[in-house]
Protein backbone atom coordinates (compact mmCIF):
# COMPACT_ATOMS: atom_id res chain seq x y z
CA UNK A 1 0.00 0.00 0.00
CA UNK A 2 2.76 2.18 0.87
CA UNK A 3 4.72 1.86 -2.32
CA UNK A 4 1.09 2.15 -4.32
CA UNK A 5 0.72 5.74 -2.02
CA UNK A 6 4.24 7.09 -3.41
CA UNK A 7 3.38 6.38 -7.11
CA UNK A 8 -0.17 8.20 -6.27
CA UNK A 9 1.79 11.00 -5.06
CA UNK A 10 4.21 11.03 -7.86
CA UNK A 11 1.26 11.10 -10.67
CA UNK A 12 -0.12 13.45 -9.02
CA UNK A 13 2.82 15.75 -8.46
CA UNK A 14 3.64 15.23 -12.20
CA UNK A 15 0.40 16.40 -13.01
CA UNK A 16 0.29 19.39 -11.03
CA UNK A 17 3.79 20.47 -12.25
CA UNK A 18 2.30 19.95 -15.96
CA UNK A 19 -0.96 21.97 -15.50
CA UNK A 20 1.34 25.00 -13.95
CA UNK A 21 3.45 24.26 -17.10
CA UNK A 22 0.58 24.73 -19.76
CA UNK A 23 -0.69 27.81 -17.71
CA UNK A 24 2.39 29.90 -17.84
CA UNK A 25 2.62 28.79 -21.63
CA UNK A 26 -0.72 29.79 -22.03
CA UNK A 27 -0.04 33.33 -19.59
CA UNK A 28 2.95 34.49 -22.40
CA UNK A 29 0.07 34.54 -25.13
CA UNK A 30 1.88 37.07 -27.74
CA UNK A 31 5.54 37.23 -26.66
CA UNK A 32 9.13 38.23 -28.46
CA UNK A 33 11.72 35.88 -27.82
CA UNK A 34 15.19 36.02 -28.02
CA UNK A 35 14.75 39.65 -27.63
CA UNK A 36 17.63 41.82 -28.23
CA UNK A 37 19.35 39.53 -30.58
CA UNK A 38 19.04 39.12 -34.94
CA UNK A 39 17.15 36.23 -34.30
CA UNK A 40 14.27 37.97 -32.04
CA UNK A 41 11.03 36.23 -33.05
CA UNK A 42 6.75 36.13 -32.13
CA UNK A 43 5.37 33.24 -30.31
CA UNK A 44 1.94 32.73 -29.53
CA UNK A 45 1.11 30.51 -26.73
CA UNK A 46 4.96 28.95 -26.18
CA UNK A 47 4.77 28.53 -29.95
CA UNK A 48 6.52 30.36 -32.87
CA UNK A 49 3.65 32.17 -34.68
CA UNK A 50 2.96 33.01 -38.29
CA UNK A 51 0.05 35.45 -38.00
CA UNK A 52 -1.19 36.34 -41.81
CA UNK A 53 -4.84 36.88 -42.90
CA UNK A 54 -7.41 38.94 -44.68
CA UNK A 55 -7.02 42.64 -43.02
CA UNK A 56 -10.22 44.64 -41.53
CA UNK A 57 -9.61 47.95 -41.59
CA UNK A 58 -12.80 49.23 -39.87
CA UNK A 59 -13.84 46.40 -37.55
CA UNK A 60 -13.82 48.62 -35.09
CA UNK A 61 -15.71 51.76 -36.74
CA UNK A 62 -18.67 49.86 -37.52
CA UNK A 63 -21.30 48.26 -35.56
CA UNK A 64 -22.31 44.52 -36.58
CA UNK A 65 -25.69 45.64 -38.63
CA UNK A 66 -22.68 47.24 -40.87
CA UNK A 67 -19.65 44.60 -40.44
CA UNK A 68 -20.43 41.22 -39.72
CA UNK A 69 -17.04 41.18 -37.98
CA UNK A 70 -17.76 37.34 -36.58
CA UNK A 71 -18.82 35.99 -39.70
CA UNK A 72 -15.46 37.47 -41.21
CA UNK A 73 -13.58 35.83 -38.21
CA UNK A 74 -14.89 32.26 -38.57
CA UNK A 75 -14.34 32.55 -41.96
CA UNK A 76 -10.24 33.39 -41.22
CA UNK A 77 -10.22 30.53 -38.80
CA UNK A 78 -11.15 28.12 -40.69
CA UNK A 79 -9.04 28.57 -44.03
CA UNK A 80 -5.75 29.03 -41.34
CA UNK A 81 -5.72 32.56 -41.58
CA UNK A 82 -5.03 34.64 -37.79
CA UNK A 83 -4.36 38.15 -38.36
CA UNK A 84 -5.97 41.29 -38.04
CA UNK A 85 -4.82 44.83 -38.89
CA UNK A 86 -7.75 47.63 -38.12
CA UNK A 87 -7.79 50.97 -37.03
CA UNK A 88 -9.03 52.88 -34.30
CA UNK A 89 -11.71 55.62 -35.54
CA UNK A 90 -10.57 59.37 -35.69
CA UNK A 91 -13.26 60.99 -36.93
CA UNK A 92 -17.11 60.32 -36.54
CA UNK A 93 -17.83 61.02 -40.39
CA UNK A 94 -16.11 58.39 -41.34
CA UNK A 95 -17.39 56.10 -38.79
CA UNK A 96 -20.85 57.17 -40.51
CA UNK A 97 -20.10 56.94 -44.07
CA UNK A 98 -18.25 53.14 -43.37
CA UNK A 99 -21.93 52.65 -41.41
CA UNK A 100 -23.96 53.65 -44.63
CA UNK A 101 -21.93 51.90 -47.08
CA UNK A 102 -22.38 48.79 -45.90
CA UNK A 103 -25.79 48.91 -44.59
CA UNK A 104 -25.80 49.64 -41.44
CA UNK A 105 -28.28 52.23 -39.14
CA UNK A 106 -26.64 55.57 -38.12
CA UNK A 107 -28.79 55.01 -34.93
CA UNK A 108 -26.06 52.33 -33.87
CA UNK A 109 -23.26 54.46 -34.28
CA UNK A 110 -20.83 54.52 -31.48
CA UNK A 111 -17.82 57.14 -31.27
CA UNK A 112 -14.55 56.75 -28.21
CA UNK A 113 -15.90 60.15 -26.70
CA UNK A 114 -18.95 61.03 -25.21
CA UNK A 115 -21.30 63.49 -26.86
CA UNK A 116 -22.60 66.60 -25.47
CA UNK A 117 -25.80 66.20 -26.68
CA UNK A 118 -27.25 62.89 -28.42
CA UNK A 119 -26.61 63.24 -31.88
CA UNK A 120 -24.91 66.85 -31.54
CA UNK A 121 -21.64 64.94 -33.64
CA UNK A 122 -19.59 67.62 -30.69
CA UNK A 123 -17.30 65.83 -28.52
CA UNK A 124 -16.17 66.38 -24.73
CA UNK A 125 -12.31 64.77 -25.63
CA UNK A 126 -11.97 64.56 -21.81
CA UNK A 127 -15.15 61.76 -21.14
CA UNK A 128 -15.21 58.46 -23.14
CA UNK A 129 -18.36 56.92 -24.20
CA UNK A 130 -18.10 53.64 -22.30
CA UNK A 131 -20.50 52.00 -24.79
CA UNK A 132 -18.57 51.97 -27.72
CA UNK A 133 -15.46 51.01 -25.78
CA UNK A 134 -17.54 47.81 -24.48
CA UNK A 135 -17.99 46.97 -27.99
CA UNK A 136 -14.64 47.26 -28.63
CA UNK A 137 -13.66 44.86 -26.15
CA UNK A 138 -16.47 42.28 -27.15
CA UNK A 139 -14.85 42.96 -30.61
CA UNK A 140 -11.29 41.95 -29.69
CA UNK A 141 -12.53 39.19 -27.21
CA UNK A 142 -14.08 37.49 -30.25
CA UNK A 143 -11.10 37.75 -32.23
CA UNK A 144 -9.15 36.11 -29.56
CA UNK A 145 -11.49 33.77 -29.22
CA UNK A 146 -10.77 32.40 -32.92
CA UNK A 147 -6.60 33.00 -32.06
CA UNK A 148 -6.98 36.17 -34.83
CA UNK A 149 -3.41 38.21 -33.34
CA UNK A 150 -4.43 42.00 -34.08
CA UNK A 151 -2.15 44.55 -35.24
CA UNK A 152 -4.16 47.31 -33.37
CA UNK A 153 -3.54 51.08 -34.84
CA UNK A 154 -4.45 53.40 -32.09
CA UNK A 155 -4.30 56.17 -34.13
CA UNK A 156 -3.91 56.78 -37.97
CA UNK A 157 -2.60 59.62 -39.44
CA UNK A 158 -3.83 59.46 -42.40
CA UNK A 159 -7.39 60.63 -41.17
CA UNK A 160 -5.30 64.39 -40.44
CA UNK A 161 -5.73 64.30 -44.23
CA UNK A 162 -6.68 68.07 -45.59
CA UNK A 163 -5.12 68.17 -49.40
CA UNK A 164 -8.69 68.27 -50.60
CA UNK A 165 -12.22 68.93 -50.24
CA UNK A 166 -13.49 65.74 -50.26
CA UNK A 167 -10.74 64.01 -48.48
CA UNK A 168 -11.09 66.56 -45.50
CA UNK A 169 -14.88 66.36 -45.37
CA UNK A 170 -14.25 62.77 -44.24
CA UNK A 171 -11.24 62.96 -42.67
CA UNK A 172 -9.98 66.24 -40.73
CA UNK A 173 -13.81 67.81 -40.80
CA UNK A 174 -15.12 65.11 -38.81
CA UNK A 175 -12.08 64.46 -36.58
CA UNK A 176 -12.72 64.42 -32.81
CA UNK A 177 -9.62 66.59 -32.68
CA UNK A 178 -10.79 69.65 -34.70
CA UNK A 179 -12.13 72.31 -32.82
CA UNK A 180 -14.84 72.43 -34.84
CA UNK A 181 -16.09 68.68 -33.03
CA UNK A 182 -15.51 69.29 -29.60
CA UNK A 183 -15.48 71.80 -26.41
CA UNK A 184 -12.36 71.71 -25.44
CA UNK A 185 -10.97 74.78 -26.14
CA UNK A 186 -6.89 73.46 -25.63
CA UNK A 187 -7.77 72.43 -29.80
CA UNK A 188 -8.36 75.70 -30.83
CA UNK A 189 -5.10 76.45 -32.39
CA UNK A 190 -5.67 73.48 -34.57
CA UNK A 191 -8.56 75.06 -36.68
CA UNK A 192 -7.49 74.87 -40.17
CA UNK A 193 -9.86 77.79 -41.87
CA UNK A 194 -7.04 80.17 -42.49
CA UNK A 195 -3.93 77.48 -42.16
CA UNK A 196 -4.61 73.64 -43.20
CA UNK A 197 -1.19 72.74 -41.62
CA UNK A 198 -2.64 74.11 -38.21
CA UNK A 199 -4.12 70.45 -37.68
CA UNK A 200 -0.50 68.99 -37.86
CA UNK A 201 -0.02 70.23 -34.45
CA UNK A 202 -1.65 68.09 -32.63
CA UNK A 203 1.43 66.68 -32.70
CA UNK A 204 3.22 69.06 -30.63
CA UNK A 205 1.22 69.34 -28.02
CA UNK A 206 4.66 68.51 -25.82
CA UNK A 207 6.80 70.70 -27.01
CA UNK A 208 4.85 73.27 -27.05
CA UNK A 209 3.68 72.91 -23.62
CA UNK A 210 0.09 72.47 -24.12
CA UNK A 211 -0.20 69.99 -20.84
CA UNK A 212 -4.54 70.27 -21.41
CA UNK A 213 -3.94 68.38 -24.69
CA UNK A 214 -1.63 66.47 -24.26
CA UNK A 215 -3.13 65.07 -21.06
CA UNK A 216 -6.24 64.42 -23.34
CA UNK A 217 -4.34 62.87 -25.86
CA UNK A 218 -1.94 60.59 -23.10
CA UNK A 219 -5.57 59.34 -21.29
CA UNK A 220 -7.10 58.24 -25.05
CA UNK A 221 -3.93 55.83 -25.48
CA UNK A 222 -3.88 54.80 -22.11
CA UNK A 223 -7.72 54.25 -22.21
CA UNK A 224 -6.46 51.48 -24.82
CA UNK A 225 -4.18 49.77 -23.05
CA UNK A 226 -7.10 49.80 -20.11
CA UNK A 227 -9.70 47.85 -21.78
CA UNK A 228 -7.07 45.65 -23.95
CA UNK A 229 -4.13 44.64 -21.25
CA UNK A 230 -5.56 41.50 -20.05
CA UNK A 231 -5.83 39.93 -23.82
CA UNK A 232 -3.28 38.06 -25.15
CA UNK A 233 -3.33 38.51 -29.11
CA UNK A 234 -2.47 42.12 -29.52
CA UNK A 235 0.09 43.91 -30.26
CA UNK A 236 -0.07 47.92 -30.53
CA UNK A 237 1.02 50.53 -33.11
CA UNK A 238 1.78 53.83 -31.87
CA UNK A 239 0.91 56.07 -34.93
CA UNK A 240 0.18 53.95 -38.34
CA UNK A 241 0.72 56.40 -41.24
CA UNK A 242 2.76 59.12 -39.59
CA UNK A 243 4.55 60.15 -42.75
CA UNK A 244 1.41 60.81 -44.19
CA UNK A 245 0.95 64.32 -42.15
CA UNK A 246 3.40 65.67 -39.51
CA UNK A 247 5.14 68.61 -39.88
CA UNK A 248 8.35 69.88 -37.71
CA UNK A 249 10.36 66.38 -36.92
CA UNK A 250 11.76 67.64 -33.35
CA UNK A 251 8.32 68.57 -32.11
CA UNK A 252 6.41 65.29 -33.40
CA UNK A 253 9.55 62.92 -32.24
CA UNK A 254 9.01 64.15 -28.72
CA UNK A 255 5.46 63.79 -28.66
CA UNK A 256 5.95 60.25 -30.09
CA UNK A 257 8.09 59.37 -27.17
CA UNK A 258 6.18 60.95 -24.72
CA UNK A 259 3.17 59.10 -25.86
CA UNK A 260 4.77 55.76 -26.32
CA UNK A 261 6.26 55.97 -22.36
CA UNK A 262 2.65 56.69 -21.32
CA UNK A 263 1.67 53.65 -22.93
CA UNK A 264 4.48 51.71 -21.46
CA UNK A 265 3.96 52.82 -17.96
CA UNK A 266 0.15 52.29 -18.36
CA UNK A 267 0.57 48.53 -19.46
CA UNK A 268 3.43 48.31 -16.83
CA UNK A 269 0.86 49.41 -13.86
CA UNK A 270 -1.39 46.65 -15.14
CA UNK A 271 0.69 43.96 -16.31
CA UNK A 272 4.19 43.84 -14.37
CA UNK A 273 4.32 40.23 -15.11
CA UNK A 274 4.32 40.79 -19.22
CA UNK A 275 5.70 43.06 -21.77
CA UNK A 276 3.61 44.68 -23.62
CA UNK A 277 4.64 44.56 -27.66
CA UNK A 278 4.62 48.03 -29.26
CA UNK A 279 5.86 49.85 -32.20
CA UNK A 280 5.13 52.91 -34.44
CA UNK A 281 4.69 52.42 -38.77
CA UNK A 282 8.06 54.07 -39.78
CA UNK A 283 7.31 53.98 -43.50
CA UNK A 284 7.64 56.94 -45.61
CA UNK A 285 9.70 58.95 -42.94
CA UNK A 286 12.76 60.65 -44.43
CA UNK A 287 15.53 58.10 -44.33
CA UNK A 288 14.85 55.57 -47.11
CA UNK A 289 13.79 55.64 -50.48
CA UNK A 290 10.91 54.78 -51.31
CA UNK A 291 11.37 51.59 -53.73
CA UNK A 292 15.10 50.62 -52.73
CA UNK A 293 16.24 47.05 -52.23
CA UNK A 294 19.44 46.50 -49.87
CA UNK A 295 21.06 48.84 -47.62
CA UNK A 296 19.47 50.44 -44.35
CA UNK A 297 18.02 53.55 -43.36
CA UNK A 298 20.24 56.77 -43.13
CA UNK A 299 21.82 56.83 -40.03
CA UNK A 300 20.01 59.53 -37.40
CA UNK A 301 17.25 59.89 -39.73
CA UNK A 302 13.81 59.97 -39.02
CA UNK A 303 13.10 56.04 -39.90
CA UNK A 304 16.22 55.35 -38.20
CA UNK A 305 15.07 57.46 -35.12
CA UNK A 306 11.87 55.32 -34.88
CA UNK A 307 13.62 52.06 -35.71
CA UNK A 308 16.09 52.02 -32.84
CA UNK A 309 13.99 53.61 -29.98
CA UNK A 310 13.85 51.51 -27.41
CA UNK A 311 10.40 51.65 -26.18
CA UNK A 312 10.20 50.65 -29.45
CA UNK A 313 10.03 46.47 -30.01
CA UNK A 314 9.44 45.91 -33.85
CA UNK A 315 9.84 47.76 -37.17
CA UNK A 316 6.50 48.30 -38.89
CA UNK A 317 7.26 49.05 -42.50
CA UNK A 318 3.95 50.44 -44.43
CA UNK A 319 5.83 50.32 -47.50
CA UNK A 320 7.54 48.02 -50.82
CA UNK A 321 8.42 45.25 -49.42
CA UNK A 322 12.17 43.49 -50.72
CA UNK A 323 12.68 40.27 -48.94
CA UNK A 324 16.47 41.41 -48.96
CA UNK A 325 15.42 44.11 -46.98
CA UNK A 326 13.17 42.04 -44.38
CA UNK A 327 16.10 40.15 -43.91
CA UNK A 328 18.94 42.19 -43.33
CA UNK A 329 17.19 45.00 -41.08
CA UNK A 330 16.83 42.64 -38.06
CA UNK A 331 19.91 42.05 -38.15
CA UNK A 332 20.87 45.57 -37.79
CA UNK A 333 18.03 46.33 -35.81
CA UNK A 334 17.72 43.81 -33.94
CA UNK A 335 13.96 43.50 -33.98
CA UNK A 336 11.37 41.52 -36.30
CA UNK A 337 10.41 43.30 -39.61
CA UNK A 338 6.60 43.77 -40.00
CA UNK A 339 5.48 44.17 -43.79
CA UNK A 340 2.47 46.02 -44.11
CA UNK A 341 -0.49 45.61 -46.91
CA UNK A 342 0.87 43.09 -49.19
CA UNK A 343 2.61 45.62 -50.81
CA UNK A 344 5.17 43.48 -52.81
CA UNK A 345 8.46 44.38 -54.12
CA UNK A 346 7.11 46.01 -57.42
CA UNK A 347 4.63 48.39 -55.12
CA UNK A 348 1.56 46.56 -56.11
CA UNK A 349 -0.41 46.00 -53.09
CA UNK A 350 -2.10 42.69 -53.71
CA UNK A 351 -5.81 42.16 -52.49
CA UNK A 352 -8.23 39.62 -51.62
CA UNK A 353 -10.51 41.40 -53.04
CA UNK A 354 -9.59 40.72 -56.74
CA UNK A 355 -9.76 36.80 -57.53
CA UNK A 356 -6.91 37.58 -60.32
CA UNK A 357 -4.46 37.96 -57.65
CA UNK A 358 -4.58 34.69 -56.11
CA UNK A 359 -1.33 33.44 -57.29
CA UNK A 360 0.61 36.82 -56.16
CA UNK A 361 -0.89 36.91 -52.91
CA UNK A 362 0.34 33.26 -52.10
CA UNK A 363 3.83 33.90 -53.97
CA UNK A 364 3.81 37.25 -51.78
CA UNK A 365 2.80 35.40 -48.23
CA UNK A 366 5.21 32.38 -48.92
CA UNK A 367 8.55 34.56 -49.79
CA UNK A 368 7.48 36.80 -46.91
CA UNK A 369 7.47 33.53 -44.65
CA UNK A 370 10.93 32.59 -46.22
CA UNK A 371 12.42 35.61 -44.71
CA UNK A 372 10.94 34.95 -41.37
CA UNK A 373 8.20 37.93 -41.53
CA UNK A 374 5.54 36.41 -38.77
CA UNK A 375 3.25 39.38 -38.84
CA UNK A 376 1.46 39.93 -42.54
CA UNK A 377 -1.47 41.57 -43.60
CA UNK A 378 -3.47 41.22 -46.64
CA UNK A 379 -4.59 44.25 -48.53
CA UNK A 380 -8.67 43.73 -48.71
CA UNK A 381 -10.68 46.77 -47.84
CA UNK A 382 -12.67 47.96 -50.92
CA UNK A 383 -14.29 51.02 -51.72
CA UNK A 384 -16.05 51.94 -54.60
CA UNK A 385 -13.13 54.34 -55.82
CA UNK A 386 -10.97 51.75 -56.49
CA UNK A 387 -13.47 48.32 -57.27
CA UNK A 388 -16.41 49.73 -59.18
CA UNK A 389 -20.00 47.44 -57.69
CA UNK A 390 -19.71 45.19 -60.18
CA UNK A 391 -16.31 43.57 -59.09
CA UNK A 392 -16.72 43.15 -55.78
CA UNK A 393 -19.63 40.74 -53.63
CA UNK A 394 -22.24 42.97 -52.29
CA UNK A 395 -21.31 46.26 -50.11
CA UNK A 396 -17.51 46.68 -49.42
CA UNK A 397 -16.67 45.24 -45.75
CA UNK A 398 -20.56 43.63 -44.84
CA UNK A 399 -20.34 41.05 -47.17
CA UNK A 400 -19.53 36.82 -46.81
CA UNK A 401 -16.39 36.55 -47.63
CA UNK A 402 -16.25 32.65 -48.00
CA UNK A 403 -15.41 31.05 -51.97
CA UNK A 404 -14.85 34.34 -53.43
CA UNK A 405 -10.93 34.35 -53.62
CA UNK A 406 -9.65 30.75 -53.95
CA UNK A 407 -6.53 31.66 -51.85
CA UNK A 408 -8.56 30.95 -48.62
CA UNK A 409 -7.54 27.28 -49.86
CA UNK A 410 -3.79 28.18 -50.51
CA UNK A 411 -3.90 29.78 -47.12
CA UNK A 412 -4.96 26.20 -45.31
CA UNK A 413 -1.83 24.47 -46.93
CA UNK A 414 0.16 27.93 -46.05
CA UNK A 415 -0.77 26.87 -42.52
CA UNK A 416 -0.10 23.50 -42.77
CA UNK A 417 3.43 23.54 -43.65
CA UNK A 418 4.22 26.28 -41.48
CA UNK A 419 3.06 23.81 -38.52
CA UNK A 420 5.31 21.38 -39.89
CA UNK A 421 8.26 23.30 -39.12
CA UNK A 422 10.44 21.76 -37.13
CA UNK A 423 12.91 23.92 -35.66
CA UNK A 424 11.43 27.76 -36.64
CA UNK A 425 13.51 29.33 -34.05
CA UNK A 426 16.37 28.37 -35.15
CA UNK A 427 16.55 28.45 -38.68
CA UNK A 428 18.76 30.86 -40.23
CA UNK A 429 19.53 32.32 -44.14
CA UNK A 430 21.94 29.80 -44.99
CA UNK A 431 22.26 27.98 -48.12
CA UNK A 432 22.42 29.15 -51.45
CA UNK A 433 19.29 27.71 -54.11
CA UNK A 434 20.48 27.81 -57.78
CA UNK A 435 17.84 27.29 -60.32
CA UNK A 436 16.73 28.76 -64.07
CA UNK A 437 14.97 31.05 -64.55
CA UNK A 438 15.80 33.23 -61.87
CA UNK A 439 12.83 34.79 -59.63
CA UNK A 440 12.52 34.29 -55.72
CA UNK A 441 14.79 31.31 -54.16
CA UNK A 442 15.14 31.43 -50.61
CA UNK A 443 16.44 28.68 -48.20
CA UNK A 444 16.24 28.73 -44.40
CA UNK A 445 18.11 26.01 -42.75
CA UNK A 446 19.09 24.55 -39.17
CA UNK A 447 20.80 21.42 -38.55
CA UNK A 448 17.22 20.29 -38.10
CA UNK A 449 16.11 20.93 -41.35
CA UNK A 450 16.31 22.60 -44.39
CA UNK A 451 13.35 24.83 -46.74
CA UNK A 452 13.94 25.51 -50.41
CA UNK A 453 11.35 27.89 -51.95
CA UNK A 454 11.40 29.01 -55.21
CA UNK A 455 9.04 31.16 -57.01
CA UNK A 456 8.37 32.97 -60.30
CA UNK A 457 9.13 36.52 -60.08
CA UNK A 458 6.86 39.07 -58.78
CA UNK A 459 3.94 39.90 -61.15
CA UNK A 460 4.15 36.56 -63.01
CA UNK A 461 2.18 33.82 -62.96
CA UNK A 462 1.50 30.85 -64.67
CA UNK A 463 5.05 30.03 -65.43
CA UNK A 464 6.21 26.27 -66.06
CA UNK A 465 9.66 25.55 -64.81
CA UNK A 466 10.22 22.66 -67.63
CA UNK A 467 7.55 19.68 -68.50
CA UNK A 468 10.50 17.47 -67.36
CA UNK A 469 10.98 19.31 -64.00
CA UNK A 470 13.50 21.85 -63.08
CA UNK A 471 16.92 21.04 -62.09
CA UNK A 472 17.92 22.26 -58.23
CA UNK A 473 21.14 23.00 -56.50
CA UNK A 474 21.35 23.62 -53.06
CA UNK A 475 24.80 24.50 -51.52
CA UNK A 476 26.49 25.52 -48.46
CA UNK A 477 24.00 23.65 -46.63
CA UNK A 478 24.69 22.97 -42.65
CA UNK A 479 24.07 19.15 -42.74
CA UNK A 480 26.83 16.04 -43.02
CA UNK A 481 28.03 14.47 -46.05
CA UNK A 482 24.94 11.67 -46.75
CA UNK A 483 21.39 10.48 -47.88
CA UNK A 484 18.42 12.46 -46.90
CA UNK A 485 14.96 12.17 -48.04
CA UNK A 486 13.33 15.44 -49.69
CA UNK A 487 9.40 16.07 -49.28
CA UNK A 488 8.27 18.47 -52.12
CA UNK A 489 5.28 20.66 -51.78
CA UNK A 490 3.24 22.49 -54.25
CA UNK A 491 1.65 25.90 -52.03
CA UNK A 492 -0.88 25.29 -54.56
CA UNK A 493 -2.03 21.63 -53.71
CA UNK A 494 0.04 20.48 -50.70
CA UNK A 495 2.07 17.43 -50.33
CA UNK A 496 3.61 16.02 -53.86
CA UNK A 497 6.10 13.56 -53.23
CA UNK A 498 9.38 13.16 -51.89
CA UNK A 499 12.76 11.45 -53.20
CA UNK A 500 16.32 10.47 -51.52
CA UNK A 501 19.15 12.72 -52.77
CA UNK A 502 22.71 12.87 -51.38
CA UNK A 503 24.40 16.07 -49.86
CA UNK A 504 28.19 15.76 -50.08
CA UNK A 505 30.29 19.08 -48.90
CA UNK A 506 27.05 21.02 -47.98
CA UNK A 507 25.60 20.57 -51.86
CA UNK A 508 23.25 18.74 -53.69
CA UNK A 509 22.04 18.74 -57.04
CA UNK A 510 18.44 16.84 -57.95
CA UNK A 511 15.45 16.99 -60.11
CA UNK A 512 11.82 18.13 -59.12
CA UNK A 513 8.77 16.96 -60.93
CA UNK A 514 7.41 19.70 -63.07
CA UNK A 515 5.54 22.55 -61.15
CA UNK A 516 4.05 25.86 -62.12
CA UNK A 517 5.33 29.75 -60.21
CA UNK A 518 6.26 27.96 -57.11
CA UNK A 519 7.49 24.95 -55.31
CA UNK A 520 9.11 23.96 -51.52
CA UNK A 521 11.64 21.65 -50.81
CA UNK A 522 11.26 20.21 -47.13
CA UNK A 523 14.95 18.33 -45.87
CA UNK A 524 14.60 16.96 -42.22
CA UNK A 525 18.04 15.93 -40.91
CA UNK A 526 16.63 12.31 -38.94
CA UNK A 527 20.12 12.17 -37.53
CA UNK A 528 20.16 15.24 -35.34
CA UNK A 529 17.52 15.17 -32.70
CA UNK A 530 18.96 17.71 -30.11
Amino acid sequence: MRHLQLKYNILVLILIICTFTLREINAKGLTLEKVGTEHVYFSYHGKPLLSFGSMSDFIFYASEDAFDYKKWADWQASHGMNHCRAYLPGSWIHIERITDENGGSLKNVLFPFRETESGSRVFDLTRFDQRYWKRFREQCRYLQSKGIIIDLLMFNGWQLWNYNREVARVNWDGHFFNPKNNINSCTNHLNTDKNKNNRLRLYHSVADGNTELFEIQKAYFQKIIQVTHDLDNIYYELVHELAMNYSDWPKTSQWIEAIALAVRKKWKSLNPDRAIILATDGGHLKGFPFNQSGGFPEPGSEMDWVFTRPYFDVMIFGNQHHTSNARQWPRKYNKPYVPQESRDDTGHSWSYRIPEMRSHLRKYLWKMMMVKCQQMDIYSKGTRKWFPAEDKPGLPLNYDPNRWNKFEDDAILLRQFFNQIVSYSELDFKGHFFISPLGHNLVLSSQKEIIAYVSSPTGIEGYQYAPQGAQIRLADLPFSDGEYNADFFDPKVGPVGSKKIRIRNGTTNFRTPDFTDDYVVHIINPFNDK
